[in-house]
């Protein structure tokens, strides 16, 4: 038992080897292929290798390198057999066997230097460690190395030049360093002493501290106040400590550092109002610059928060020297300045203009609360500066912009190429769902875009026209990476040479100053983007086609569900047609029909019938008192065609809310019952039997040979215009299309609108449901006929096994409708044994309702629901629908308006 189980798993790692098919993916598959090489290895009966006739090949192979004048390869060989030989190896010949089967042209591709690798390396020598030094050279004190050395006999006090003061220190030191005597230490000697002018002149430079400068100030309405006069450089200097972000008298500071002016400073020669303003307006400027500063002093969160604060203290360090140079030109003695507040003012403006346009956009973005929103407001100003002509501004939130939007380019780049997503960004757009995912919803499920509260891509609006491209590619790249073997990374080519920063963008060769930043900046992305995304997308493509059967499989759907071949889907209809006739109950068995699906239809190369299997659903025809004479007893058939996963999450998900193969179904089932009325139309004859009743009216026969024409032409033109005019065009139609897609987003996209065509051309969709249900109608009156006609010429209705002899007395009866009298009751058991014969199926009784009677009736309902199908799709194309309905209303119309009433 251990045997066969090691000998089972053994095989399975082999069909895994070799077939790269695993029981995960395809479990039917895999298991005929073990079976297959378990019942191989059993029935083996090879024994063991000859070990002379490898010996002796081995020799003639050393001869062999001889003759080509390679004795160091035949030593070589000739060494090592020399030491096989002297080794006790049972499995030694059949070793030699696998190398020598394995071998490929020896002589001329093997390297006696190459044997080199093989040697065994050297054992590493082992490491130092403080064990082995020690060891060899021990920290013992022989010598007296480790003893203190006095060097006091040695030195020598000649020559010294030390000052009292240091000696006192010297001494103080010496006292403090004794042992135990510590009563005796000179404080006073380790104090430095300061030079207390020093500090007068320093406290001297404070203005706002000396009582001198305060003097009394007219108001402007009239009052007296105390104030501060400062010189206008002094306040000029304090101006610029307050633009810097640093604390100062003139102005103060609330808790979040902002600034107010203080208006206990004043100058001489100015006005109160005067200054005041311009000390407010220096404020206001302060302000803004505040704004910045607090920014930037926040903790970031992501690397793109650090990115953009980056760039922002990089643009507040470059102002701080611009103000810092103005201070220090104020400072120079050898420069004559002889500046204001009012003659600084534009100067200060000038330097901090273009950051406080950086500082608006982050009071812009403080509601919002979306740190990726500033890429869109620094987008968009950018744009601003290049409108109105502000080159300079332009220039620098350009490369401000591409700055901040370096680090979100890097995980849209990872996304592409790889993808993966960056999870410390935290401001990315795409979220990969968590759990396992079935593999055939892998494109759709396990990757999805992030929207906001107000249900909007959270994307910055500049690269929203990308989204797609960048999603599909990602998407791409994990799918690769799904297919295991089909993957190869070397062959998604980069396209390096795009880029995405300012001087790709601003400085190109075509650039010039009126074309608008958007307009290049979407230029430059999308040849990025669509650089990456043809790499993988294509790739994909290519795969799904030629090693995943892509066009396999449609074929298999078509020729399954579409009756691509008619004699094909035929053969497997009239089986089931005559076992539905037959009245056998075991006509819709799952397994038979499986059996029978699978026998005809994996004939095709293109089908795999492992794959096909039929289920029934649970609709029932209990509201019909004879399940058999209606069409719609086929409605619980249920083909399934399993598809591979790569296929199905192309073909198969949910469109609408609807599985797309929902849609297939109805369409194999509406052909099917189109088949079905077609089958008993065809089977049935409508010459009379011997037996019929002398002196028929020729009324009775113009009406069936009218009526089943009718009828047969409705189903043939039925039948021609699903399966040739809309099935064969539009599937060949969408080949092409799928051909010509440009990703899997958009051979998806391709096969929904195909298939919500088809629905719409087939009549089986929720909005043409009253023609689809007077169409079924149509065929089932086409089952009735058949049988109603079959029945007054004595025949079991299409049971067409027991049409030679028909000697019981009750199909006598039933030849002579007319002469049977109610009063026959003796030979109802007759009937009732007939009944429940092999082909259990109930005649249709002439007693109540003469023959012709029923052909009127069913004549005129053929009428009505002709005519109700014919306006009914020519009101519905005539009001945008599709043009091919009005064609078959009048192909309909031709053979079905002229019916004579007789």
């Amino acid at each position: 038992m251990a045997h066969s189980a090691r000998l089972a798993g053994l095989a399975g790692e082999l069909v895994t080897a070799v077939t790269t098919i695993s029981p995960e993916d395809e479990g039917p598959a895999f298991e005929a292929l073990k079976q297959s090489t378990l019942r191989a290895l059993r029935e083996s009966r090879s024994g063991r290798t000859n070990q002379f006739d490898i010996y002796t090949r081995l020799e003639g192979l050393q001869e062999k390198f001889r003759v080509l004048n390679n004795e160091e390869l035949a030593d070589a060989l000739a060494v090592r057999l020399e030491e096989l030989s002297r080794a006790s190896l049972k499995w030694a010949p059949e070793v030699l066997s696998l190398f020598l089967e394995l071998s490929d042209q020896p002589a001329e591709k093997s390297d006696v230097k190459n044997l080199e690798r093989m040697k065994r390396p050297e054992p590493p020598l082992p490491a130092l460690t403080w064990t082995d030094i020690l060891a060899d050279d021990p920290l013992d004190n022989n010598g007296g190395l480790w003893d203190t050395v006095d060097f006091a006999a040695d030195s020598s006090d000649e020559g010294s030049d030390i000052s009292p003061d240091f000696s006192s220190i010297s001494e103080g030191t010496d006292e403090l360093t004794g042992q135990g005597d510590t009563e005796n230490l000179n404080i006073d000697a380790l104090i430095l002493r300061c030079d207390e002018s020093e500090l007068q002149e320093v406290t001297k430079a404070q203005f706002w501290t000396g009582e001198e400068n305060l003097h009394e100030v007219l108001l402007e309405h009239g009052t007296v106040q105390s104030k501060y006069q400062i010189t206008e450089k002094q306040l000029l200097r304090e101006v610029i400590f307050m633009l810097l972000g640093l604390p100062t008298s003139v102005y103060t500071r609330d808790m979040d550092g902002y600034f107010s002016t203080n208006r206990q400073y004043s100058i001489q020669h100015a006005q109160e109002i005067s200054i005041g303003h311009v000390l407010d307006s220096y404020a206001t400027i302060g302000n803004g610059l505040v704004t910045l500063r607090n920014w930037t002093a926040e903790t970031p969160e992501t690397p793109l928060e650090q990115a953009i604060q980056a760039a922002f203290e990089k643009r507040l360090f470059a102002l701080d020297r611009a103000l810092t140079a103005m201070q220090a030109d104020m400072l120079t003695p050898s420069t004559l300045w002889s500046g204001t507040l009012l003659g600084q003012m534009p100067k200060v403006q000038d330097a901090v203009r273009l950051a406080l346009q950086v500082s608006d956009i982050i009071t812009q973005l403080r509601p919002v609360h979306e740190r990726q929103m500033i890429l869109e407001f620094l987008h968009d100003r950018t744009g601003l500066n290049q409108d109105i002509g502000d080159f300079q501004g332009y220039e620098y939130m350009a490369r401000l912009f591409f700055e901040c939007f370096n680090p979100y380019l890097k995980s849209i780049a990872l996304w592409m190429e790889e993808g993966e997503l960056s999870e410390p960004c935290g401001v990315f757009f795409i979220r990969r769902n968590q759990g396992e995912l079935a593999l055939s919803s892998l494109w759709q499920k396990q990757n999805t875009l992030l929207h906001n509260s107000d249900g909007i891509l959270d994307v910055p609006n500049f690269i929203r026209f990308a989204v797609n491209k960048i999603y599909t590619a990602g998407k791409s790249v994990i799918f690769l990476r799904q297919l295991g073997n089909c993957f190869d990374e070397d062959s998604l080519q980069r396209l390096d040479d795009c880029s995405v920063d300012y001087e790709a963008v601003c400085q190109t060769s075509e650039n010039d100053n009126l074309s608008p930043f958007s307009e290049r900046f979407i230029k430059a992305l999308d040849r990025w983007v669509a650089g990456k995304h043809h790499a993988s997308t294509s790739l994909l493509r290519d795969r799904l086609e030629t090693r995943c059967g892509l066009w396999r499989t449609l074929d298999a759907i078509e020729h399954i569900y579409f009756s691509r071949n008619g004699a094909v889907t035929t053969t497997v209809t009239n089986r089931i047609f005559e076992r539905i006739d037959q009245g056998k109950e075991s006509w819709n068995d799952r397994f038979l029909l499986t059996e029978l699906f699978q026998g005809v239809f994996g004939e095709l190369p293109c089908i795999d019938a492992e794959r096909l299997s039929i289920r029934l659903t649970s609709e029932t025809s209990q509201d019909m008192q004879n399940p058999r004479r209606s069409a719609k007893i086929l409605n619980c058939l249920k083909v399934n065609y399993a598809l591979p996963w790569p296929i199905a999450n192309i073909m198969r998900h949910e469109l609408l809310g609807v599985n797309q193969f929902t849609v297939h179904q109805r369409i194999f089932v509406f052909l099917a019952q189109v088949y079905r009325a077609k089958y008993v139309l065809e089977r049935g004859r409508l010459l009379k039997s011997p037996l019929s009743p002398l002196g028929s009216e020729e009324a009775e026969k113009s009406l069936v040979y009218s009526l089943r024409h009718r009828l047969l032409w409705f189903t043939n033109i039925l039948n021609s215009y699903l399966t040739e005019t809309v099935l064969s065009v539009t599937t060949s139609a969408v080949r092409i299309n799928l051909a010509d897609a440009e990703d899997v987003d958009a051979m998806i996209s391709t096969y929904d609108a195909y298939v919500m065509h088809l629905e719409d051309q087939c009549l089986v969709s929720e909005k043409l449901a009253p023609i689809y249900q007077a169409i079924i109608s149509l065929l089932d009156l086409s089952i009735l006929f058949s049988d109603c006609h079959a029945s007054y010429t004595g025949e079991k209705p299409f049971d067409v096994t027991n049409r030679s002899t028909m000697t019981n007395t009750s199909q006598l009866r039933s030849l002579h409708p007319r002469r049977r009298k109610a009063s026959d009751a003796s030979s109802s058991e007759d009937d009732h044994e007939e009944n429940n014969s092999a082909a259990e199926v109930d005649y249709i009784s002439f007693t109540e309702v003469a023959y012709v009677d029923r052909l009127r009736k069913m004549h005129d309902s053929f009428t009505n629901l002709s005519g109700f199908v014919t306006a009914g799709l020519r009101g519905v194309s005539r009001a945008g629908g599709e043009p091919c309905w009005e064609s078959l209303a009048e192909n309909l119309a031709s053979g079905t308006s002229k019916i004579n009433m007789v």
